[in-house]
């Protein structure tokens, strides 16, 4: 089991794709983007499925664990506070 980060900046998810994850992985976003994010849709392979936003500028979301039994590419999105900016998505890949 690792942790793993993602920094949500505003050009995108760094790093997007997040790889070499696997079942039992901690994953946690950081709020990058100089705005409030106001949406965020988690991937389907981590849990709780609980979105954490809003999430505040320079804020770390809890720690969300990869499922067992999960492989594959996931997809989440998190959108700004400011429209024009709109939304930027990323991608978990889990291996076996």
């Amino acid at each position: 089991m690792s942790n793993k980060s993602v920094s949500l900046d505003p050009a995108g998810p760094n790093p997007n794709p997040l790889p070499g994850c696997r079942p039992g992985d901690k994953i946690t976003w950081t709020n990058n983007t100089g705005k409030i994010i106001t949406g965020f849709t988690l991937p389907t392979c981590v849990s709780p499925q609980t979105s954490p936003a809003p999430i505040a500028v320079g804020a770390t979301t809890r720690a969300y664990t990869v499922n067992e039994g999960m492989k594959g590419t996931y997809p989440y999105s998190y959108v700004y506070l400011d429209p024009v900016m709109g939304t930027k998505n990323g991608t978990i890949d889990v291996g076996s």
